[in-house]
């Protein structure tokens, strides 16, 4: 995968560019562009490696070891069926998709949870991982005849959930309906667009029948619709949004730990950045000596070791 913008002037080049003997074609002025950085020509673009699994391509954007999501992933092909699923745009930054998974004061008024039970988040293997059960009403794609329990005449079902985020813009979380042995996966990205929209996508992973064949599309696609409408039920909270300094409260402990946990990304690529740059003139050296600083003051901290 490559960048998609013109060094040029910053056309976007998956919006008319052309692919011509090697090289990308501008739609703006028609440079050519070679692929990859260690050409000696006038423009070209950066080249990341990828993962192409099941039908879904993961970028590697950053300096980032990414051993956790390529193990995640290899998990995944070997005991479930990938469905490539929905994609939607939202007039929201793509770090708040993410940020919803661990938002769990949210999921009663926006999603008529009944009840949240969470723990601490922790970070594991450099994946910021938390482990949360939510007590709700019945459905279809939950079942009745396991798992489910009567309160003062009202029915409910125990859906435990593990949320790893493996980069600020993905998520892979396990839903095990029921407590069942046999859980599903939802493969959740957001990535940024020129407009300022993020764009979403959604997908799923069954677990293989006992036999090894694949479990069945319809329920794949019964998944993706209720992820779909839970996705358009936090539309309109994210799209009005207001530009205001927030005050958080205990409930947002969790919010604030993975938005820090996201941090270590923006400092790891600022210094990459610095380090790039002439070491000439006080401004330079001052920009380096900040993120010299505040990589220090995280060296404590576990690595990541994902996107």
């Amino acid at each position: 995968m490559y960048d998609a913008i013109c060094p040029h002037r910053g056309a976007d080049l998956g919006v008319g560019g052309k692919l011509d003997r090697g090289c990308i074609v501008c739609p703006y002025h028609g440079h050519r562009l070679a692929l990859g950085t260690d050409s000696n020509a006038e423009f070209s673009v950066k080249r990341y490696p990828a993962l192409n699994v099941g039908g879904l391509l993961f970028a590697m954007i950053g300096a980032f070891d990414p051993g956790a999501l390529t193990r995640m992933l290899d998990y995944l092909t070997r005991t479930h069926q990938i469905f490539a699923g929905l994609e939607k745009s939202v007039r929201i930054a793509p770090e708040m998709v993410i940020e919803n998974a661990f938002d769990w004061a949210h999921f009663g008024p926006v999603h008529d949870v009944l009840k949240t039970t969470y723990g601490q988040p922790r970070i594991e293997d450099g994946v910021f991982t938390a482990e949360l059960t939510l007590r709700v009403g019945p459905s279809m794609w939950q079942g009745t005849d396991d798992g489910t329990h009567q309160d003062d005449g009202e029915a409910w079902v125990e859906v435990p959930l593990l949320a790893r985020a493996f980069s600020p813009n993905l998520t892979i979380t396990r839903i095990a309906i029921g407590g069942g042995d046999h859980p599903h996966f939802v493969i959740a990205s957001a990535v940024p667009m020129l407009d300022g929209t993020a764009t979403v996508r959604l997908s799923v992973a069954l677990p293989l029948n006992e036999d090894g064949s694949a479990p069945p599309k319809e329920v794949a696609d019964l998944l993706l619709r209720f992820e779909s409408t839970g996705l358009e039920q936090d539309r309109p909270v994210w799209e009005n949004l207001a530009k205001m300094r927030p005050k958080y409260t205990a409930e947002d402990a969790n919010v604030l730990a993975f938005r820090q946990w996201c941090n270590r990304y923006c400092l790891e690529r600022a210094a990459d950045r610095s380090a790039s740059m002439p070491a000439a003139g006080a401004e330079a050296s001052e920009i380096q000596s900040r993120v010299a600083a505040a990589r220090a003051s995280l060296s404590d901290g576990p690595r990541r070791r994902a996107l």
